[in-house]
């Protein structure tokens, strides 16, 4: 099966299962960006590989390349769940998401929450009451929160822990600033709530343990040498992994992490399949 981009980039596919390509994820995305998602405010949270049902690969029947996306829209505040075929270059589906659902946070929203919160006058005003006021060794760690009252259901709000460096070097988590947190919205960048209860005096001893603060390394440890003189004692074909008597083909989500599908084991000369799927958080 070939996917021409807009690039006419050549994609193949080895198997059903392995995840998408760097050149199919842009398919997904440009078809979004033409269709329903074409205006500006939309941010992608995440766009993964739709996998073929468990009875169409066990029987051997034919599968399409599908891609699953998780969008917001930044201007209206709402969340959509959509489905590309990549093989017809259509969006199968695009549902928007119940008022108050909100999908995970992106790396580069941590980046802009903590550029709202380190450049409100509220925030810089009760930080220098505390004492604090070089803002740029100040640390606001975002973090997902819960439920906050009707007032601001909806909205895709950060709850943003705070520390200080004493030296733009300085680990952070040793000196935090409690009862001080800033809530923040993410659409609008607003910070929506600054919660600053009774000042506790920030801890002044040190975190560190880079060599500048702590010294060399230590010099009077014996190398170790792993070495495989016969190569390895497994196989890794694409996706797929042969190890022993086990063969495995080995995939990745945004949500879920790793990924194991079609876990199979030789006994005595018989293939017995042993797990379909299994992810790494189900462990948790």
């Amino acid at each position: 099966m070939t996917l021409n981009t807009e690039t006419e980039t050549v994609v193949g596919v080895a198997h059903p299962l392995d995840p998408l390509s760097r050149a199919e994820i842009s398919r997904a995305v440009s078809i979004l960006k033409d269709g329903p998602a074409a205006a500006e405010s939309f941010r992608f949270i995440s766009v993964e590989l739709r996998e073929p049902s468990k009875e169409t690969l066990r029987t051997g029947g034919e599968t399409e390349r599908e891609a699953d996306s998780v969008l917001v829209d930044r201007a209206a505040g709402n969340a959509y769940e959509a489905i590309v075929n990549l093989d017809s270059g259509i969006v199968t589906s695009w549902k928007q998401l119940a008022s108050g659902v909100q999908p995970p946070f992106m790396l580069d929203e941590f980046a802009e929450g903590e550029e709202s919160c380190r450049k409100n006058p509220e925030v810089k005003a009760a930080l220098a009451k505390r004492g604090i006021t070089d803002m740029d060794l100040v640390c606001f760690e975002p973090w997902s929160v819960g439920y906050f009252g009707e007032d601001n259901e909806g909205r895709r709000l950060m709850r943003a822990l705070v520390f200080v460096r004493q030296e733009p070097d300085d680990s952070p988590y040793a000196h935090p600033i409690e009862n001080f947190i800033v809530i923040v919205d993410l659409n609008s960048g607003e910070v929506v709530e600054v919660e600053d209860d009774q000042a506790i005096p920030v801890p002044s001893a040190s975190g560190n343990y880079l060599p500048k603060y702590v010294g060399p390394a230590r010099t009077d440890l014996k190398p170790i040498s792993i070495t495989q003189p016969e190569g390895a004692s497994f196989k890794v074909t694409g996706n797929h992994v042969q190890w022993a008597d086990w063969s495995f083909r080995v995939g990745f989500t945004p949500r879920e992490g790793l990924v194991l599908h079609q876990l199979r084991f030789q006994d005595q000369g018989v293939e017995r399949p042993v797990i379909n799927r299994a992810s790494l958080s189900e462990m948790v």
